[in-house]
């Protein structure tokens, strides 16, 4: 799948690096007022039948032939996801900043309460979320070269550079030379210094997916990961994946004998997901190592996406759905599992059978326990976020005044970006858990 098409929709959120987007519209902040947040904190666990601007609505069904038969409502919005509990952050319990219009990738990250994110393709620009001012510009790449990834965590900043790459990388003279684009990591402490090159490649330009990410990159507070691709298109080839201290020490390599699609990092575990080859249907596979063991380790087939939490310790990812008969419903449609024991847990997150779901779960820990996040489809297509115990209980749902494209739970808080549907207008949100009674 394109990086730029999230599995959303299946359509493009986010403009490709060298195509300029049109500047954000100016949207009333009553309008947030209006339809993100509600009166009440919790609402009822099944669906009501008030129309409600944002939280769900209900639309009369005719029974045709001029029948005296009363329409039947179509449960709409949120108020589809059977299963989960709404909750309705009080006016204050919820922050929201304005974003640019020109975000041009969807690889985002949270760190000291900022949202990082990439702009025109060759700038990395920062928001603190809830404020109201001036956003802060960290890295700009010179003409040609261009911004597609990048992750932060604590004070530390890492992205990826590519050349040709950005806005300009279609202009005379910025043409991928020799059939190869260049690739560098780089790394920027937040807190004063300059960025500092800590990895460099070339990778053929086979395409435009690997022309904007020929390289995968994560980062903790200690370490960073990256895959390195070799240069041939032959992909029998495999790649290396090495785990680096911040300080630039090599802590250890992984090789992979199919091409990667993801690394993760967490504590002391490294994940990646790698292409299955002899199966069209898009489903990736699941490896683990470490420094003890840097071979890697096969976990399972995921569907689409995986999470590794941030201490290592636990793994999830998407089921994949298996044909069954009419009316049946599969046992679990997400999996957790202990790292260090392999021990899997079935998960169930209730909620629409018809469209795809979940979409992108994500695991973390918080003062309650393990928690995992996922975008949840409504019946009539709309997407909200969505946030359940791994020990049990009901899940919950948030109203999201636009539609989600990106979430990360921090902590014991949540930040997602939602955008409109035309993509020119976008916001980050940002609610604790614990003021909501969820954490």
């Amino acid at each position: 799948m394109d990086e730029h098409m999230t599995p959303i929709e299946g359509r493009a959120r986010f403009g490709r690096p060298y195509l300029r987007i049109a500047a954000v519209v100016t949207v009333a902040v009553g309008i947030l007022g209006a339809g993100l947040l509600g009166p009440h904190r919790v609402g009822p666990a099944t669906p009501t039948l008030a129309p409600a601007p944002v939280a769900g609505s209900t639309t009369a069904v005719a029974s045709g032939g001029g029948s005296n038969i009363p329409s039947q409502p179509v449960v709409r919005g949120i108020d589809g996801l059977v299963g989960l509990t709404q909750v309705k952050p009080d006016s204050g319990e919820i922050l929201q900043s304005w974003l640019p219009g020109q975000i041009t990738s969807r690889s985002m990250a949270v760190a000291g309460g900022r949202l990082f994110y990439v702009v025109d393709g060759d700038q990395i620009q920062s928001t603190e979320v809830g404020a109201v001012g001036a956003r802060i510009s960290h890295v700009t790449v010179p003409r040609c070269e261009g911004i597609n990834q990048l992750a932060a965590v604590g004070h530390e900043l890492a992205y990826v550079v590519t050349t040709p790459g950005g806005s300009t990388s279609q202009i005379d003279g910025c043409a991928p030379a020799g059939g190869r684009i260049a690739w560098s990591l780089w790394l920027l402490d937040l807190n004063g210094g300059s960025p500092r090159q800590v990895a460099s490649g070339f990778r053929a330009a086979l395409s435009i997916q690997v022309t904007e990410f020929p390289i995968h990159l994560a980062l903790t507070e200690t370490a960073y990961a990256f895959d390195r691709p070799p240069f041939s298109s032959v992909s029998a080839l495999g790649e290396t994946i090495e785990v680096h201290s911040i300080d630039g020490s090599l802590l250890w390599t992984s090789q992979s004998k199919r091409p990667v699609a993801d690394v993760m990092l967490g504590g002391g575990t490294l994940a990646i997901l790698t292409d299955v080859l002899d199966r069209a249907d898009g489903v990736v596979d699941l490896w683990t190592s470490d420094a003890a063991h840097p071979g890697f380790a096969p976990v399972d087939q995921p569907a689409t996406s995986v999470s590794l939490s941030p201490d290592g310790s636990h793994l999830t990812w998407d089921v994949v759905p298996h044909a069954a008969s009419p009316g049946f419903t599969p046992l679990a449609d997400v999996a957790v599992e202990t790292v260090e024991t392999g021990i899997e847990v079935p998960l169930v997150t209730e909620t629409n059978r018809v469209a795809p779901a979940p979409l992108r779960p994500a695991i973390s820990s918080t003062s309650r326990g393990l928690v995992v996040t996922w975008f949840a489809t409504a019946p009539d297509g709309g997407v909200y976020p969505a946030i359940r115990d791994v020990a049990g209980g009901n899940g919950f749902v948030l109203p999201s005044f636009q539609e989600p494209v990106w979430m990360k739970l921090v902590g014991g808080t949540l930040f997602w970006v939602a955008e409109s549907a035309d993509g020119w207008s976008k916001a980050v949100y940002a609610v604790n858990l614990s003021a909501l009674g969820l954490n």
